[in-house]
């Protein structure tokens, strides 16, 4: 009898818990339903970009010394379309999607259309907001997608924005313009122009700068790579010169600066 009953109790147990699993599915679906038809505008769209970085940038004009630690965050104009995440310029995700909850907006991961983790809280402050606690600054940088960036088309275009952008005086009196929309305007024969933002890799020992010539179907052949400095309101560029080649991949491993070969003064 003890053992029948046993039995019994045993497979009551696997039948509850199979009832329990096909249940389960229709509740997750019941709510990733509910939540996708929480369709509404998001008051803070737009590009954000972590207070520390942006500090660094204005205090030491370097984008390699600023990279570490810094972020970057993309926020729709609508709830639950994607976010994208950039981490310290390098790491680029965009499986997120944001959630009004009450006062305060959350992004979460998602899988195959179902939201499965909280990534982060999202706090509004008087004129920035907090990602976890970490204050992050509203920037409006260009976003297109025929600009060259490490060889690649770039669609963000950072420090353009909030380094570059500007006019200038050549040291034998010849204006030039940096735009914001990675156009070059006066320098010799250059038409574009891309800082790079990402150091994790090899051969970016210093600050540096892509220049193009050409104004149509760029190609790698066309970049043309310096160093850069500035001193306050000038701005200095150098040849590149290559201390130890990779001969695996063919590309210079480390870099320092070399000759200077322009030196631009930001006019007031």
């Amino acid at each position: 009898m003890n053992l029948r009953i046993l039995l019994m109790i045993l497979t009551l147990g696997i039948l509850f818990s199979f009832s329990y699993m096909q249940r389960q599915p229709k509740r997750m679906e019941t709510t990733r339903v509910d939540l996708k038809s929480l369709d509404t505008t998001i008051t803070i769209s737009g590009c954000w970009v972590s207070e520390k970085y942006f500090n660094s940038i204005k205090e030491f004009k370097s984008p390699k010394k600023a990279q570490n630690g810094s972020c970057l965050i993309i926020i729709p104009n609508r709830n639950l379309q994607k976010t994208t995440i950039l981490y310290d310029f390098h790491d680029w995700f965009d499986y997120y999607e944001i959630l009004k909850n009450h006062n305060k907006y959350e992004i979460w991961e998602t899988r195959n259309d179902s939201i499965t983790k909280l990534q982060n809280t999202i706090e509004l402050t008087s004129s920035n907001i907090k990602v976890d606690g970490n204050v992050f600054v509203k920037i409006s940088p260009i976003m297109k997608k025929d600009i060259i960036h490490n060889g690649l088309k770039s669609e963000i275009l950072i420090q353009e924005e909030i380094l570059f952008k500007g006019n200038y005086l050549t040291s034998d009196g010849k204006n030039v313009e940096f735009k914001n929309n990675g156009q070059l305007i006066g320098l010799d024969d250059y038409h574009y122009y891309s800082p790079i933002n990402d150091y994790y890799d090899e051969g970016m020992q210093v600050d540096q700068i892509i220049l193009v010539k050409t104004e149509k179907n760029i190609e790698w052949k066309d970049l043309e790579w310096f160093g850069f400095k500035f001193n306050k309101d000038t701005l200095k560029l150098y040849k590149l010169n290559c201390l130890a080649f990779d001969s695996t991949s063919h590309n210079c491993g480390v870099v320092e600066l070399g000759d200077l070969v322009y030196k631009l003064t930001l006019k007031k």
